[in-house]
């Protein structure tokens, strides 16, 4: 139920994520959003301001949204200033564009960007006014700096566009191409008394996605030194009119009122499949905890067949002995075995005998000689501690499974398992985690360089993966497996090696391993610090027990 309602949470969510720390990262896919200079989306002009802003310094950035806002700025202050307009489509009301114009013919500058403006307003600026334009995904524009190549993206896919342009225009003073495509000039500045009217008729050149990009990026800076750095911009927001659209009207109430509603529970309540399976899902779950909470019967346990645990009982006590190293203890151990042993098979209780009775009545019943048996029992018994070593432990052990084999206790089928028995030997762990830990770690530091765009980090790679690589095939692998037949050995990169054991011509212990000669003068190098401590001692038991033939 926790997480069922923390998923209702996070769908409730919006769908943009926000880091913890920090700056905030802006991420949005809303294509529809245009030319608002405040706007981060795609095709916002947030970076256009932005930029603008910082170009003029200490100065500052006015708007005015409405003609009282525009009277206040221009009685405000005499020092001439920079009217800015980026938009699709531009009007002012007769008497706000005179007001405006008799400021620009005192000193101040205007910039307008736009696709379309008002009759009165180009009446203002030019006898004759013509447009032309180009249907394309991009324009080459020229200037005297370069050239600079925009395009037209929408939704990340670059699709063809009317890229606007002057034709034939007469204008009311002196006029100066500052950029054109096409032979199409797109960007003029007409001189009108002591100020400039700067034009320019592409203002999706100043989306964001436009700066974003090298050439677009270069384009406006070209744009922006025509404005002085040493006046105040007076964004003029109430000329932004709506296109046919009425885009621009939505787009300042999204941006005045807030983000929209783009959580992942409105994208699947707007779908009628989603909606549905939302719907059956949550039906689900509450049926899911109604059926789930009520009792219910406990399942019958299946009995588990018990396993022929005898060889896993013997590594333990052959472990137990490597660790004590007492020799004397395990004969104690192999004692009462011997003496359980008899008991279950013939009814003879060895442990409480009264002179040789029971001993001779192992002989008959078991069908072998008394001697061999007061031998073995004698061993088995002995008060000499000091004398109890691997040599009586093993001699005790033969003598044990030769008695067993022949009065009938153990049969073939042990005997073959016995024989099948496969010993397996690992290497030790504290190099394979050193690597491991060592190739995370430059694994980790790689990625950290490249986060800080240093390219060494990319480098690093490939020795950590290959660091980590090798750890793990030396801890997956074992070092070698010796069966009833073969040796197989394991290299460090996980190679498979396989020797007979019938070419073993005879071994050679060192301080440092174990040198195994085989035939046409081949040889196996077992380096004892490649292993574990108990791994290695039980492989010198089995050297010792084996291979006792020296060079």
């Amino acid at each position: 139920m926790i997480l069922f309602m923390l998923l209702l949470v996070w769908m409730f969510s919006s769908s943009e994520e926000r880091p913890a720390t920090g700056d905030q990262y802006f991420s949005s896919s809303n294509w529809e959003a245009q030319y608002q200079p405040f706007d981060k989306n795609p095709r916002g002009t947030f970076l256009f301001h932005r930029i603008l802003q910082a170009h003029i310094g200490k100065k500052d950035v006015y708007v005015a949204e409405t003609s009282s806002q525009l009277d206040s700025i221009l009685n405000m202050k005499k020092n001439p200033k920079t009217y800015l307009f980026v938009g699709k489509k531009f009007g002012l009301q007769t008497s706000e564009i005179d007001s405006l114009v008799a400021d620009i013919e005192r000193g101040s500058d205007l910039f307008l960007s736009f696709h379309l403006i008002t009759s009165n307003i180009a009446e203002k600026f030019f006898e004759e006014l013509d447009f032309r334009n180009d249907y394309s995904d991009f324009q080459n524009v020229y200037t005297p700096r370069g050239r600079y190549e925009m395009v037209n993206i929408y939704e990340k896919d670059t699709i063809a566009e009317n890229w606007l342009a002057f034709g034939d225009v007469i204008t009311k003073g002196n006029s100066k191409s500052l950029s054109s495509f096409m032979e199409m000039d797109n960007f003029i500045v007409i001189q009108m008394g002591k100020g400039k009217v700067y034009l320019q008729t592409n203002p999706n050149m100043f989306f964001n996605y436009q700066v974003k990009r090298y050439d677009g990026f270069r384009y406006m800076n070209y744009v922006i030194d025509y404005l002085s750095q040493k006046r105040d911009i007076v964004l003029l927001e109430l000329g932004r009119l709506p296109d046919e659209d009425g885009n621009s009207e939505a787009n300042q109430k999204s941006t005045k009122e807030g983000k929209k509603d783009d959580s992942y529970l409105k994208f699947i309540l707007e779908n009628p499949y989603l909606r549905t399976a939302l719907i059956l899902l949550i039906l689900g779950v509450i049926l899911y905890v109604i059926f789930r909470s009520k009792r219910k019967r406990p399942t019958v346990p299946v009995i588990q067949e018990q396993k022929d645990m005898t060889l896993a009982f013997a590594e333990t006590i052959t472990s137990i002995y490597f660790a004590k190293r007492s020799p004397y203890g395990l004969l104690q151990v192999q004692r009462k075995n011997f003496y359980a042993t008899i008991q279950k098979h013939y009814f003879l209780d060895l442990n409480r005998r009264e002179g040789d009775r029971e001993l001779r009545m192992l002989a008959e019943k078991s069908n072998r000689s008394l001697e061999e048996i007061q031998i073995m029992v004698g061993l088995l018994e002995t008060k000499e501690v000091t004398k109890v070593n691997d040599q009586t432990i093993t001699e005790v052990a033969q003598k044990q499974r030769a008695f067993y084999k022949e009065a009938g206790i153990i049969g073939e089928t042990v005997e073959e398992r016995t024989k099948r028995r496969t010993l397996v030997f690992r290497r030790g762990l504290l190099l394979p985690t050193f690597l491991i830990l060592v190739g995370v770690l430059l694994i980790l530091f790689g990625l950290f360089l490249l986060v800080g765009s240093k390219g060494a980090g990319i480098a690093l790679w490939p020795i950590g993966i290959a660091m980590v690589f090798l750890g793990v095939m030396r801890i997956a692998n074992p070092y070698f497996i010796v069966t009833a037949e073969k040796i197989i050995y394991y290299s460090e990169f996980g190679r498979k090696r396989e020797y007979e054991r019938s070419r073993i011509v005879g071994t050679k212990p060192t301080n440092k391993g174990v040198i195994i000669t085989l035939k046409n003068n081949e040889q196996l190098i077992i380096n004892y610090w490649d292993m574990s401590s108990f791994d290695r001692q039980q492989f010198e038991r089995f050297i010792s027990k084996v291979h006792t033939l020296e060079l």
